[in-house]
């Protein structure tokens, strides 16, 4: 069994300097009892909380940083980083207030129904700090966003090998290492928290003398976990038993951050030309197929058949009304997970994780001209996301552009509040153009405080494509669930299945 490298060690030696450091800061920036119980009270709803040290500081760079000196991430760094982030005002997690009811101004005809989002939630915006209309500045990963990838978003083996990244290498492990795999992570559940994790996790590790934890009475117990990219002890255990290497394909190395807090990431060349070709003509090929049969024309067989997408038409978002299905007009293919290797393994080795069981169905989405989608969230609604027997919330959204749609003929991903858009008549929001092979990546529900249960501040719509278009406007997309997913289209579909193709693919790549 090859184990998971680390690239960048935790700086055992300066824990209590560390807890040192946040009294002082607290102390410094007057922050009394009641401010941190506010943001406890906070906490207790953030997506991923890894530990009181995390999140605390996380918050207090956010919310005191225009008067204190920046944290270090809890990861020890070969060199001093500095900050990329040009406004530091934010600090990540936000809602629309049910009072703030004044709906934008429409924008090409769409019928908005989000409210504005409220002046304190919008101050938790964190622009890109570099020029987001320049789509050849693409470059490597700067540690501080591998850094709010793990604290914020749980994934702290994104995109493992790449400049700056976390971890070296992910876990190979076969059939055969399950029982060491089990009792390794039973060992490290019951055992191994060091005393700085002890202190700031409010005793939850070991027991105090005197039976009242001064952290426990200030926070209150942990709070329940809620949706994060990290996946529980039973799902990674799971994943482990992958029997394919995802080591065998190369760290991605051309990111554009689109957006800070909440997170937006462009990934250059995360498809090839001949990628994105296949999966075009994979769906148009089963669409004719379908049409044929339909109309009693011959039969195809079923080796034809045995991977070919089924159009099913819209995919679900959050409002499933009438007026909110009307509001979609592309065409939805869902695809068998062994029939594209190539979208699953990719996947898999950006976000870091050993296996595809939390994955949903995978879809190819076409946008005819004068098609769109507009504005809504990828978060599932609470009902659906809380169903203790379901597969959780969606915690990742992942793009893949399929086709080039020039500047100017439509289509481009929209998100309403981001991008440097504050709210005025003439601001604009973010728009990312379909660039063929690209891939886009955000995080629809890992955030949010009491009263919402995903990140409002990723509101997005698909732009209509343009009337004179030169190309349809064609995508790829894979949602990650918070826990074990099980596909229902089309019949049959499984994550096992697809074991064996996604390791011929990442074979194929050495």
């Amino acid at each position: 069994m090859v184990k998971a490298q680390k690239l960048r060690e935790s700086p055992s030696t300066h824990e209590l300097e560390l807890v040192s450091k946040i009294c002082n800061i607290m102390t410094a920036a007057s922050i009394t009892t009641a401010s941190l119980c506010s943001l406890a009270l906070a906490a207790s709803t953030t997506a991923f909380v890894p530990s009181h040290s995390s999140y605390l500081t996380h918050q207090i760079h956010n919310d005191a940083s225009s008067h204190l000196p920046k944290l270090n991430a809890t990861k020890k760094k070969k060199t001093p980083k500095k900050s990329s982030t040009k406004n530091k005002s934010g600090g990540g997690f936000g809602s629309s207030s049910p009072t703030a009811t004044k709906p934008k101004q429409k924008r090409s005809g769409d019928i908005i129904h989000y409210p504005e989002l409220e002046d304190q939630v919008r101050q938790t915006l964190i622009p890109s700090p570099f020029d987001i209309t320049d789509e050849e500045s693409a470059t490597v990963l700067a540690e501080e966003m591998y850094d709010r990838l793990e604290d914020i978003y749980g994934l702290e083996k994104f995109n493992f090998g790449g400049v700056g990244a976390i971890y070296k290498s992910i876990g190979v492990v076969t059939d055969d290492d399950d029982d060491d795999t089990a009792n390794e992570q039973k060992d490290e559940e019951e055992g191994g928290s060091s005393l700085f994790d002890d202190i700031l996790s409010g005793g939850a590790t070991s027991t105090i003398s005197g039976g009242s934890d001064p952290l426990e009475e200030l926070f209150g117990k942990s709070p329940a976990p809620t949706p994060s990219a990290s996946a529980s002890a039973s799902d990674k255990e799971e994943e482990a038993a992958a029997p394919f290497d995802l080591n065998s394909i190369p760290a991605f190395e051309k990111f554009r951050v689109l957006h800070t807090d909440p997170m937006v990431l462009a990934i250059d060349d995360f498809f090839t030309n001949e990628e994105c070709d296949k999966y075009v003509q994979m769906s148009i090929d089963a669409e004719k197929q379908q049409t044929n049969a339909a109309n009693g024309g011959d039969e195809t067989t079923q080796e034809e058949t045995a991977l070919q997408p089924m159009l099913l038409g819209q995919s679900q978002t959050v409002g499933k009304d009438s007026r909110s299905k009307a509001q979609r007009t592309s065409t939805t293919w869902f695809h068998y997970y062994k029939g594209v290797p190539e979208l699953m393994a990719k996947a898999s080795r950006l976000l870091g994780l050993e296996g595809i069981d939390r994955f949903e169905e995978p879809q190819t989405v076409r946008y005819r001209r004068n098609e769109k989608f507009t504005w809504h969230l990828d978060a599932l609604s609470p009902e659906e996301a809380n169903n203790p027997s379901g597969s959780g919330q969606r915690i990742a959204t992942l793009l893949v552009y399929l086709t080039d749609v020039p500047a100017g003929s439509g289509g481009a991903t929209m998100f309403r509040d981001l991008g440097g858009n504050d709210g005025s008549e003439d601001s604009q929001p973010l728009k990312v153009r379909p660039k063929k092979g690209s891939a886009l990546l955000f995080f629809p529900s890992a955030g949010g405080i009491p009263g919402a249960p995903f990140d409002i501040r990723t509101l997005h719509c698909g732009e209509a494509v343009a009337e004179d278009a030169e190309n349809e406007k064609w995508i790829a997309q894979l949602w990650l669930r918070q826990r074990g997913y099980e596909p229902t289209a089309p019949v049959g579909n499984s994550h096992g299945d697809a074991s064996d193709e996604i390791g011929r693919y990442c074979t194929s790549q050495l």
